[in-house]
């Protein structure tokens, strides 16, 4: 097998927490600070934490070949972004080696490389020089460059005047267009609009497709399951779980689905505690399996009940349920259910009591969502109590491609009966003298 494109192995890298001054400029106004503090004073904890150390990224190690892919999944503050800044070389490590083999192209920061003063144009040729490419050979590439990032109209303006979108669209633009052997991306492709995303993505897949060799660092479990072969996980700088992608993300999605059960205990009897007096109010909701069982975990074409508890202190003659889908992780509308909107007319209620929605299958991508209940009287049109995000976790059991499936069939029209072709007819031997057929000659035996 032929020697990995990129080795990490055993790395360590630490960072001190509080402040930290590189420069005489800084120094010697914290050092007057300490010395006449004329503020709140501090406490030994608050001056020891300032110099306490941690480790940002703790005895990982992975490898990866030429045209393989891998992603890197974990909660804020995991030491994502620090790994691949070794990786490209802006950090150094403590301890433990890598090695990069081939041209190295990293998309980590917004306008990462740009130098604000200079043109687009100034910058293009600047970062094709850095990595190590000729006038000539960035020439060729400038104008695929251009049109992809679609900053023609600015490509001669400083690049300081570019929005956070534009400064992203020419960095991805330059990465991708500059044939690497191995490129690094982070989260910095959130920032573009979604049809530029989209664009980034196709390219990803034409440059895996070429034999690059990519590491995506995102929260958008979506696009590392569709692009990466191979996934890491991080917490607090330790590799928890490397292996197939989605492995690790059902893994990731169970510590998740843990963490929300507890998080959504704790929301819940506060706000049960606080929530002011009315005449209907929302006390819970659970999410069961097909089994009736309590459930955060689900896998995708499973069922689903949403059980809404209520209690209302007087009668609501027409009530109204309302209940959105949201993804978790970005916080808007994916879909959304009603007995209004599906024509369903409900009885009186009041007291203590339960509304079940029956979701029949799941059939969306694999990630965190999180259910919105609403519950209005229809007579006024007035809310009268909100549950926000009773949050759970889709695994991958059914492959679902895009965003979500639809239930459908296939079809096609049978084939009209074709008629009986009629035989051929008999062909008529003619008898020449002095041959007979093979009737006449039993004729004459007989």
């Amino acid at each position: 097998m032929p020697d990995p494109v990129i080795e990490f192995d055993h790395v360590y890298k630490k960072f001190a927490r509080g402040e930290q001054h590189t420069s005489l400029r800084d120094f010697i106004p914290a050092m007057a600070k300490k010395c006449w503090p004329f503020g709140k004073k501090q406490t030994a904890e608050e001056i020891a934490l300032k110099s306490q150390e941690f480790w940002a990224v703790q005895d990982v190690s992975f490898k990866l070949h030429k045209g393989e892919s891998m992603g890197i999944i974990g909660p804020n503050g995991s030491g994502k972004s620090t790994t691949l800044k070794l990786l490209s070389g802006i950090l150094r490590p403590e301890r433990g080696t890598y090695r990069v083999r081939g041209r190295l192209s990293a998309l980590i920061e917004v306008g990462a490389g740009f130098h604000p003063d200079l043109t687009g144009r100034e910058n293009i040729y600047l970062n094709g020089s850095i990595l190590g490419m000729t006038r000539k050979e960035v020439a060729s590439k400038f104008n695929d460059i251009v049109e992809f990032a679609g900053v023609a109209e600015f490509i001669d303006t400083p690049v300081k005047r570019y929005s956070s979108g534009m400064a992203v669209r020419l960095g991805f633009a330059v990465s991708a267009f500059i044939e690497p052997d191995v490129m690094l991306v982070d989260e910095v492709l959130a920032v573009g609009d979604t049809e530029f995303r989209n664009r980034c993505l196709n390219r990803m897949n034409k440059m895996l497709r070429n034999g690059v060799t990519m590491i995506l660092v995102s929260h958008n479990l979506s696009e590392v399951r569709n692009l990466c072969q191979s996934c890491l996980m991080l917490y607090k700088g330790q590799a928890m779980m490397q292996g197939p992608t989605i492995k690790v993300i059902e893994e990731y999605h169970r510590i998740v689905g843990e963490k929300i059960k507890i998080e959504q205990e704790k929301q819940a009897a506060i706000e049960l505690v606080s929530k002011p007096e009315s005449s209907l109010a929302i006390t819970g909701a659970q999410l069961l399996d097909a089994a009736g069982e309590p459930c955060e975990v689900f896998g995708t074409g499973d069922a689903q009940t949403v059980r809404i508890h209520y209690h209302a202190r007087e009668r609501i003659a027409k009530p109204e349920f309302n209940v959105e889908l949201l993804w978790a992780t970005e916080d808007y509308v994916a879909a959304a259910c009603s007995t209004a909107a599906g024509k369903f007319v409900m009885d009186p209620i009041e007291g203590t009591g339960h509304v079940d929605l029956k979701i029949h299958s799941l059939l969306v991508e694999p990630n965190v969502y999180a259910w919105s209940v609403t519950i209005s009287n229809a007579d006024s049109g007035q809310a009268l109590d909100t549950l926000k995000k009773v949050r759970f976790v889709v695994n991958e059991q059914v492959p679902i491609p895009g965003v979500f499936g639809l239930m459908h069939d296939w079809g096609q029209p049978v084939p009209a009966p074709q008629l009986p072709v009629e035989a051929d007819p008999v062909p008529v031997v003619s008898k020449t003298p002095g041959a007979a057929s093979r009737s006449d000659a039993r004729d004459r035996a007989a």
